[in-house]
């Protein structure tokens, strides 16, 4: 049932976030969520407007629907991740990224996601990590990690991988592109030293 229903969730917030700077306010915004999931239930060609976007997308990680998420939630009043909670929780993202494609692209002998169907020893490093992300009070990044350790113990998604819960390859493209960007912005606010 949570597989049918995780799909529709991705499509509402997605939806939802695109059109949201439409809204005046609350209780718009709550209107436009609700009016979002409804859509995604709509059917075409027999199947809803939500599946249909499943086959052209694929599944959205528990991750990444974390994410959205709270950026849906604080446009209704939720603080929204601060600038070091933001970085580190991309950074986090990105590591994943550079652990698991570039073996998915070929890149490499290594097959990281073969780990994902017994991922005790990922268990543990990313229970580490999120320790770590929880004593840094980055929030967004340990709520993910949390609820998709949780989602993949309960089985909620189709998937029997980890890795699948983890991330997927529309997060690994913005947590990379993200940190690129923030590093270019860093080294372009550096003051220039004087050489002369």
């Amino acid at each position: 049932m949570t597989d049918f229903w995780l799909p529709h969730l991705a499509f509402a917030l997605l939806a939802f976030l695109i059109f949201t700077r439409l809204t005046r306010n609350t209780t718009e915004r709550g209107v436009l969520l609700t009016g979002c999931l409804l859509l995604s239930l709509v059917p075409l060609q027999g199947i809803s407007l939500a599946l249909h976007l499943r086959t052209y997308i694929g599944d959205l990680s528990v991750a990444s629907l974390v994410l959205l998420g709270w950026a849906a939630l604080s446009r209704f009043g939720l603080a929204p991740a601060g600038a070091r909670d933001r970085l580190a929780s991309l950074a986090l993202f990105a590591g994943l990224a550079v652990l698991l494609y570039p073996a998915a692209l070929g890149l490499s002998y290594a097959d990281p996601y073969q780990l994902g169907f017994e991922p005790r020893p990922m268990l543990l490093v990313l229970g580490l990590l999120c320790a770590v992300l929880i004593v840094q009070r980055s929030w967004l990044g340990a709520l993910a990690l949390i609820l998709a350790t949780l989602a993949f113990a309960l089985r909620l998604g189709a998937s029997e991988n980890y890795w699948d819960y983890l991330i997927d390859p529309y997060l690994a493209l913005y947590s990379l592109g993200a940190l690129l960007s923030a590093a270019v912005r860093w080294l372009l606010a550096r003051p220039t030293r004087n050489l002369a």
